[in-house]
């Protein structure tokens, strides 16, 4: 199994900064793995276990260290949630993860009159991210196949934000401000001829969690998720706007989402 650290993206903040919208993405997906210092792993036959794990996105698989020191292997259609904390990954490489100590978003509680406050330098390693499994056919709106796959859950319920998460080889252009100097030797800061370059960057996918068990992606997460509440849609735009926040950051969409809900309470 080919699995790359997020050392191998060490400039990507940076990067995906300075692109903006004008990369193309190339054909290739690369393996992405995440490691944290501890989890608790509930499996579908009700046994947990505990110890440091590794989780390998890209192919819905986890390994888990257990007290032994032996290591456990399983596939999504054996986890029923785990939950982890203490990412070992150097944030410094540009992955954007949940600074904010989940106390306005992850519990249900949206924020009414405030925006949800910034993102810290650091990360919080003490930062519990909870995992479920849901059957989902890959996206694939041509196949009633559904298998397995890890989603993280970023909201509370009854419908449930959901993420996953992917490497991407993304290729410059000339034109990108990247190439105008000082970026990891990509530009000339001597005025000379600028090369390509290509740069991995984390892709984040968006998804709707129903309480069926059913999963709808959000590929247009405006779009999409006001369709789905249409009742709704005019508070929550304007929720949206008055906190300023936006459809497509996974932290401020968590806090529409808990908001969306939390007008189809009201009126039940």
């Amino acid at each position: 199994m080919k699995t790359l650290r997020f050392s191998f993206a060490a400039c990507l903040l940076a990067l995906a900064v300075g692109l903006g919208g004008s990369a193309v993405a190339t054909a290739q997906r690369l393996s992405l793995t995440q490691q944290f210092a501890g989890s608790t792993v509930l499996l579908t036959s009700g046994d947990t276990l505990q110890g440091p794990l590794a989780l390998h996105r890209t192919e819905d698989v986890i390994l888990i260290t257990l007290p032994d020191n032996t290591v456990s292997t399983l596939s999504a259609v054996a986890v029923q949630s785990f939950a982890v904390k203490g990412q070992k990954d150097d944030r410094r490489n540009g992955y954007d993860d949940f600074y904010d100590s989940r106390s306005g978003y992850y519990y249900g509680n949206p924020y009414y009159s405030a925006p949800p406050r910034e993102r810290r330098e650091r990360v919080d390693t003490s930062l519990v991210r909870v995992f479920r499994t849901f059957r989902w056919n890959h996206d694939n709106d041509y196949s009633d196949f559904k298998s397995p796959g890890f989603f993280e859950q970023l909201s509370g319920g009854p419908n449930i934000l959901l993420r996953r998460e992917s490497l991407v080889q993304r290729t410059a252009s000339y034109n990108d401000p990247l190439y105008r100097g000082g970026y990891g030797g990509y530009g000339n800061p001597y005025g000379g001829p600028r090369q390509m370059g290509s740069y991995n960057e984390i892709k984040d996918v968006f998804y709707l969690g129903m309480p069926s068990g059913n999963v709808l992606p959000l590929r247009n997460p405006k779009k999409d998720l006001l369709a789905i509440y249409r009742q709704q849609a005019k508070q929550i735009e304007q929720y949206a706007k008055g906190n300023k926040l936006s459809f497509t950051d996974a932290r401020e969409l968590a806090f529409i989402v808990n908001y969306a809900n939390s007008l189809q309470k009201e009126a039940k």
